[in-house]
């Protein structure tokens, strides 16, 4: 894949308390090349062909565009929860639209638990769904 994250910096300045349900990013596209695809697809260190693209790009994605979508990775949170839905298959290659967006959040005494979800489309036909729900600390918000 190309940098598409030339002059995106690594870390936000954004909390996560200053997003709010609803909040919207995108679609961004990312390119997908197939030997992404392929070295996703097996053991580590191999490439296995195949006709489409394996889950393993999901994360790969979802990351770039969380980036994105924040100018940056929000520091300080952990990776509570992923789920995908996948509705249909991405291809091997080509470009994927993506669009991400606050859906949920929730303030609970072990942090403030925001809920990003992704959507991942391709030649106009959406293919999955991923959520994420990232735990904040507490003291994120002191």
């Amino acid at each position: 894949m190309g940098d598409t994250l030339e002059g995106v910096p690594e870390f936000s300045t954004v909390r996560y308390a200053e997003l709010s349900v609803g909040d919207r990013w995108g679609p961004f596209v990312e390119p997908l090349a197939r030997s992404t695809s392929d070295s996703l697809r097996g053991a580590i260190g191999t490439q296995v062909e195949g006709e489409t693209a394996p889950l393993g790009v999901l994360p790969l994605l979802t990351l770039r565009v969380l980036r994105r979508s924040l100018d940056g990775i929000i520091a300080g949170g952990v990776l509570a929860r992923q789920t995908f839905t996948v509705v249909g298959e991405l291809p091997v290659e080509g470009d994927v639209a993506i669009e991400m967006w606050v859906s949920g959040q929730q303030r609970r005494p072990s942090g403030l638990y925001t809920t990003f979800t992704f959507s991942f489309a391709s030649e106009g036909h959406l293919s999955t769904v991923v959520e994420w729900m990232i735990i904040a600390p507490p003291e994120e918000d002191a």
